[in-house]
């Protein structure tokens, strides 16, 4: 009798041994896990520190970016335009990383409740961890509204930039034709050669005088009422030389225009194979029509 109360005694420790060893193994395997949970957090933690601090620096840098919107085509508007978008991509970035880490946190205490050994100390770190995160996400999209609103309002500035240069651009290109038709209308001149019979018939001279006078006589003037038509059109400050049609003839000029600007008149002030006009300007200044006579 005594031997089997001391068979069931031994069964009865062993028992209790193995059980204590089981649940030894399960609380050294639950200890592993949260000190491994713990070990993560403070990495997850650690990450999310810095990633907070680095978007913080470059939002900071962020505010200066494209302060004062350059005129389009210049590099350094699409440099600041570039940088724009790097940084909301990093807030961006920044946001779905606080997100992946609100969702590891939330498995992490998931886990921790399954374990055997509650670790409730650990469990209030991920919640406060949990709501930290959640602040830190509220203030990033906070400022990446208002980094956003700040890029509108640049962009708003830029359009109103483009639609002014373009304005100005075509304020200047108007000015510029007009400015060129005046300078065009300024130095276009008006020459003819002919004898005193086709200068009449062309109605760009006429005979004055009177056959009744003893002295005197007949003289060829320019007509009273000049149009371009009858005329070869020449631009007074590119066309220095004018033609003349029989090099071996004289011709003389009938209008104002004076001798002293043309080269080597002859010395009874008629000119020869060609007028070589040597100061345009002073020499059509009394006139933009210049008929010349064959002698």
């Amino acid at each position: 009798m005594r031997k089997l109360v001391l068979v069931a005694a031994l069964a009865m420790t062993a028992v209790g041994c193995d059980r204590s060893k089981a649940q030894l193994e399960t609380a050294t395997a639950d200890n592993q896990r949260i000190s491994a949970e713990k070990d993560s957090l403070l990495t997850e933690v650690m990450a999310n520190a810095t990633l907070v601090n680095d978007i913080s620096t470059e939002l900071s840098k962020a505010r200066n970016l494209g302060a004062n919107p350059v005129a389009p085509g210049e590099a350094a508007g699409s440099r600041a335009g570039s940088d724009r978008q790097v940084v909301l991509g990093k807030i961006r970035d920044a946001i779905t990383r606080l997100n992946e880490s609100e969702a590891q946190l939330e498995r992490s205490k998931v886990r921790l409740a399954a374990l055997t050994k509650k670790d409730s100390r650990l469990i209030g770190q991920i919640n406060t961890y949990q709501k930290t995160i959640a602040e830190l996400r509220s203030t990033i999209e906070m400022q990446q509204a208002q980094y956003t609103a700040i890029i509108d309002s640049q962009k708003t500035q830029i359009v109103a930039l483009h639609a002014t240069v373009d304005t100005a651009r075509q304020v200047t290109t108007k000015l510029t034709t007009e400015k060129q038709a005046l300078v065009d209308t300024m130095n276009t001149v008006y020459y003819v050669v002919g004898t005193k019979k086709e200068l009449i018939a062309k109605g760009v001279a006429v005979q004055e005088g009177s056959k009744f006078l003893v002295f005197g006589g007949h003289h060829l003037a320019a007509a009273r009422a000049l149009t371009p038509a009858p005329f070869t059109t020449i631009n007074r400050m590119q066309d220095s030389i004018i033609p003349l049609p029989d090099p071996s003839k004289k011709y003389k000029i009938v209008t104002r225009q004076a001798l002293d600007f043309v080269d080597q008149p002859t010395k009874d002030g008629k000119v020869q194979g060609a007028v070589h006009i040597t100061s345009p300007e002073q020499f059509w200044a009394p006139s933009k029509y210049l008929i010349i006579v064959q002698d």
